[in-house]
C-alpha cells in the first residue's frame, strides 16, 4: 500500500493558495465605470453639429407681428371686424386671430424694413445687370454728345438724329466712263477733248432716312488719322444718285461738277470728328465720300432726307 505523505502535501499546498485567490483584486476600479473620454467625443459632436447648423433662410412673406413679440409669416392677411385673416406660409393654410392680438406698429414696420431691402436688392441686381452688359465698354473712349447720350465706342461713322445714334453703313459708288464723250474723242481725232467720267451710287434712295434736317455726323478713324471728308447732293437720274461728273482733261488735270454742302469740322476728343452741317439739309439724297490722293474713294456713306411728315424708317 502507497503511503499518504504526498496526496497530503498536495492538499496542504492548495489550501494555502485559495486564500490568495479570493482576495486578489477583481480588476482596476476604473475599468468597471463609463468611459468618461468615450462620452465626451458624443457630447463635443453634438456641440460642433449644433455650432455648424445652417440656418434655412425664412420663405418669402410677410411678418405677422405679435404682441407677445413672435410672428406668424404669411403671405397675405386682411382685417375684418376683429378677425385678422391670414394665408399661414409654415402651415400652408387659412387662419384666423383677434386684431388685439397683433402689433401693428411692430408689423407695419417689419413691412417697411421689407420693402427697403427688396428695393436696396433690385437696386443692386440693376447695377450688376449694367455692369455686365458694360463690361465691354472703354471707359476711356467714351463720348458723350447730349445729356445722356453717348457716342458708341468702336471704329465708324455715326450720326446723331435728334435723340437717336446710329453707325453710319457704306455703300460702293461706282465710276463709269462716257461712252459718248469716248466715241466723240476717237472720231474727231481730237485727244484734247477731255474724257468724262460719272460717279453714282446704284438705286434712287438711300437706305438710311434722317428725320432731322440738321443732323450731326462723327468719325472714329481706326488710326486717329483726320479723314478729308466732302458732303456731295446727289442728283438722282435714272434710277441711279449721281454724286459728281468728272472731266479729265489731256494734261490730266481733273475738274468736277458736284453739288457740294459746306460744314465745319470739330474735335471734341482725341480721335473723334465731329461734322455739323451751315446750312438746313433739303429733302434730297446726299452722301459722305472720302478724299484720297487717287481722287474719291469708291466707298461712301449715304442718306437721304424726307420731306416733312414722312415716316422714316430707321
Amino acid at each position: 500500500m502507497k503511503s499518504p505523505a504526498p496526496i497530503a502535501i498536495a492538499l496542504a499546498a492548495l489550501l494555502a493558495i485559495v486564500p490568495r485567490i479570493q482576495s486578489a483584486p477583481q480588476g482596476d476600479p476604473q475599468d468597471t465605470q463609463p468611459d468618461a473620454s468615450r462620452a465626451t467625443p458624443d457630447a463635443g459632436s453634438k456641440t460642433v453639429q449644433d455650432k455648424g447648423t445652417i440656418r434655412v433662410p425664412l420663405p418669402k412673406g410677410k411678418k405677422l407681428v405679435l404682441s407677445d413679440g413672435t410672428f406668424q409669416l404669411v403671405r397675405e392677411y386682411s382685417v375684418a371686424g376683429d378677425r385678422v385673416r391670414y394665408w399661414s406660409i409654415e402651415r400652408s393654410d387659412w387662419e384666423e386671430i383677434p386684431t388685439n392680438l397683433v402689433d401693428w406698429d411692430a408689423t407695419h414696420r417689419a413691412e417697411a424694413e421689407q420693402a427697403a431691402q427688396d428695393a436696396e436688392l433690385k437696386a443692386k441686381i440693376h447695377a450688376s445687370d449694367v455692369a455686365e452688359r458694360t463690361k465691354d465698354i472703354d471707359v476711356d473712349r467714351s463720348l458723350e454728345i447730349k445729356p445722356g447720350l453717348f457716342l458708341p465706342d468702336g471704329v465708324g461713322f455715326y450720326a446723331l438724329d435728334n435723340k437717336l445714334v446710329f453707325e453710319m453703313k457704306q455703300s460702293q459708288a461706282n465710276s463709269k466712263l462716257s461712252k459718248g464723250r469716248e466715241a466723240e474723242r476717237i472720231l474727231s481725232g481730237i485727244p484734247m477733248i477731255p474724257r468724262k467720267q460719272t460717279l453714282e451710287i446704284p438705286g434712287a434712295h438711300a437706305a438710311r432716312r434722317i428725320s432731322t434736317a440738321e443732323p450731326e455726323f462723327f468719325m472714329r478713324p481706326a488710326d486717329e488719322r483726320e479723314p478729308r471728308f466732302r458732303l456731295l447732293r446727289a442728283q438722282v437720274k435714272d434710277g441711279h444718285r449721281v454724286l459728281d461728273n468728272i472731266s479729265i482733261h489731256f494734261t490730266g488735270e481733273r475738274t468736277d461738277q458736284a453739288t457740294d454742302i459746306d460744314f465745319q469740322t470739330w474735335t471734341p476728343a482725341r480721335g473723334v470728328f465731329r461734322y455739323t452741317v451751315n446750312q438746313r439739309l433739303e429733302p434730297g439724297e446726299y452722301a459722305f465720300v472720302e478724299m484720297t490722293k487717287e481722287g474719291i474713294n469708291g466707298y461712301v456713306w449715304d442718306f437721304g432726307i424726307d420731306p416733312p411728315g414722312t415716316k422714316t424708317q430707321k
